[in-house]
């Protein structure tokens, strides 16, 4: 059977997103990362047969060092290097699948995404945003037959995901709040994509969306607030997101106010100096003072949704809530969802994004039943915090 390949496999998201494919029975695996001794030790741990792969510089079909037991077909170590055009594509080929959890996106763009379908295999990535698109598009068209699913991830993806599972229970959905955040560890691959999304064109900060349009700065950061289902203060730095600009534009929402929230004062103090930084400088900034805020702290990140609107002829307010220990679950948890759809036929051939090709519902249950997602529930009625000043969220 052709391989299952995840590339990125011993970060914080692919950690996560190889245990959730082993749970789900998705294989044999193919594990890759530059590090094959960190790959060796994944692969080992937990998996259905001791196994060591192919070295770097090695085809897959080599089987240096490769070996299984009885138990079933193993999953196979790796050494590659995205930035090898060889390497990469030794790893692809004989992949039915390549799962990229390897960042920073704002590097990577569309470099595994065009190894993976010359292979002939499908493509799922956690991140790959509008930047990569176009050359994912191009490479799937080269590719006839084979899926190229971007955004599943957390944000973006289950950050679309949820508000249109909320949607559903309404008639006519006219407003969302929403806050996204909480006490998460920067790793230093997510904490360039950040720093790029703040001028890569990913989100309008301060921005809010009024009379179903853009209003520029029509928000400011809060400093010191109480926010809905998060303790104590907190600060906040609103913004919208061109997902969220679509997600306004398809369910007819006359406004929207969304808010990255941040449980502690170093990180939002942060965001304030990264101007004078390069992207590097920057991103190593993001990770140093996440971990001095979460210090002694037990880490968690919370998506918090309200939304109203008309259900049966009444005017309701409902409130979607979704917890877990850190982002990087949340993301491996879309992930694994993206990679059963796409198993089992429900996602069209082409290029897509995940909250636009994957079922809204079907995301929801697989998180109800994910022991790694510590709260998630819709509550009727709005969310509920102090007052909020004048112009802040």
């Amino acid at each position: 059977m052709r391989a299952v390949g995840i590339l990125g496999c011993y970060g914080a998201v692919g950690r996560s997103a190889v245990r959730r494919l082993r749970e789900a029975g998705i294989g044999p695996l193919r594990l890759g990362g530059r590090d094959l001794g960190r790959v060796r030790e994944l692969a080992e741990r937990d998996g259905p047969a001791s196994v060591s792969g192919p070295a770097s510089g090695l085809g897959p079909g080599d089987g240096a060092g490769r070996f299984a037991s009885a138990r079933g077909p193993a999953d196979e170590a790796v050494a590659v290097d995205i930035a090898d055009a060889a390497s990469l594509a030794a790893f692809c080929d004989g992949c039915r699948l390549v799962l990229n959890c390897a960042g920073p996106s704002c590097v990577i763009l569309d470099t595994a995404a065009r190894a993976a379908l010359a292979a002939g295999a499908h493509y799922v990535d956690v991140a790959g945003d509008a930047a990569a698109f176009d050359g994912v598009s191009r490479a799937a068209r080269d590719s006839p037959g084979s899926v190229a699913l971007l955004s599943a991830g957390m944000m973006p993806g289950l950050s679309a995901l949820l508000p249109r599972h909320l949607a559903a229970g309404f008639d006519r959905p006219e407003r969302l709040r929403a806050y996204t955040g909480g006490l998460d560890l920067f790793t230093p691959a997510a904490a360039l994509d950040y720093v790029a999304s703040l001028s890569g064109g990913y989100a309008t900060p301060l921005a809010a969306w009024r009379g179903h349009q853009v209003i520029p700065r029509a928000l400011r950061p809060g400093m010191g607030v109480r926010v809905p289902h998060f303790p104590g203060r907190v600060d906040t730095y609103p913004y919208l997101a061109a997902e969220t600009e679509r997600l306004a534009r398809e369910l007819g929402l006359a406004e929207v106010e969304w808010a990255s929230v941040f449980d502690g004062d170093l990180t939002a103090a942060a965001l304030g100096r990264l101007q004078d930084m390069d992207a590097e400088e920057a991103a190593a900034e993001l990770v140093r003072v996440s971990r001095l805020e979460a210090f002694g702290r037990s880490p968690y990140f919370q998506l918090v949704f309200e939304m109203s609107g008309e259900s049966g002829g009444a005017a309701v307010t409902r409130t979607l809530l979704a917890r877990a220990a850190d982002g990087y679950e949340l993301t491996a948890a879309v992930a694994a969802a993206a990679v059963e759809a796409v198993e089992a036929g429900r996602v069209p051939p082409g290029p897509g994004e995940a909250a636009d090709v994957l079922d809204p519902g079907r995301v929801f249950a697989a998180l109800l039943d994910d022991p790694r997602v510590t709260r998630l529930e819709i509550v009727e009625g709005a969310a509920h915090a102090a007052p909020v000043e004048e112009g802040v969220l």
